[in-house]
């Protein structure tokens, strides 16, 4: 086996050909650039992503709400998150796309609020909502703004080899 073999993924891989943002948003054009004739996604690694954010945003509901999500969830398609026009092309191997959802799985599970900053994040860039998509009961326009930057900001001090630029967040697909 050669040494290049023995690495890890997130070793070998080119951080520096995009910023922090723009991996993510690559991530989510490689995500839905597999789709079937229905529109949904056939990409299996994509589809597991999709599942864990299901299930894990169900879970954090009490009882009584978490069974109505779960009947709305079988009476509709409404659970799975849908992919939006977005103006990126995929331009990311499977490996690179492999390599960025580490990223974010491997700091899933740590805080009940990290893992809402970083849900904040997969909506924005792997999903392609806009602002107003991602007000909620519990999130306004600002928290979801708020929430997008802590949670780059948490990917940028965890990974400090990408790129991150300061400032607003992308307003580009409001």
């Amino acid at each position: 086996m050669s040494a290049v073999a023995e690495r890890h993924i997130m070793q070998v891989m080119d951080w520096t050909k995009y910023s922090l943002e723009e991996w993510l948003y690559q991530f989510g054009a490689w995500q839905y650039s597999s789709s079937g004739t229905c529109g949904k996604s056939i990409n299996p690694i994509a589809v597991a992503m999709d599942q864990a954010v299901v299930k894990r945003k169900k879970f954090k509901l009490g009882v009584r709400k978490q069974r109505q999500v779960i009947a709305d969830y079988l009476a509709s398609d409404d659970g799975e998150p849908k992919a939006r026009a977005t103006k990126y092309t995929c331009q990311i191997t499977d490996d690179e796309a492999r390599a960025v959802q580490r990223l974010i799985l491997d700091m899933m599970g740590r805080s009940e609020v990290l893992d809402e900053w970083l849900d904040a994040v997969i909506d924005r860039y792997f999903y392609g909502n806009s602002w107003s998509d991602m007000v909620t009961e519990s999130r306004t326009g600002m928290d979801a703004k708020y929430d997008v930057k802590c949670g780059l900001a948490a990917l940028h001090v965890r990974y400090p080899f990408i790129l991150y630029t300061k400032g607003n967040v992308d307003s580009a697909n409001n």
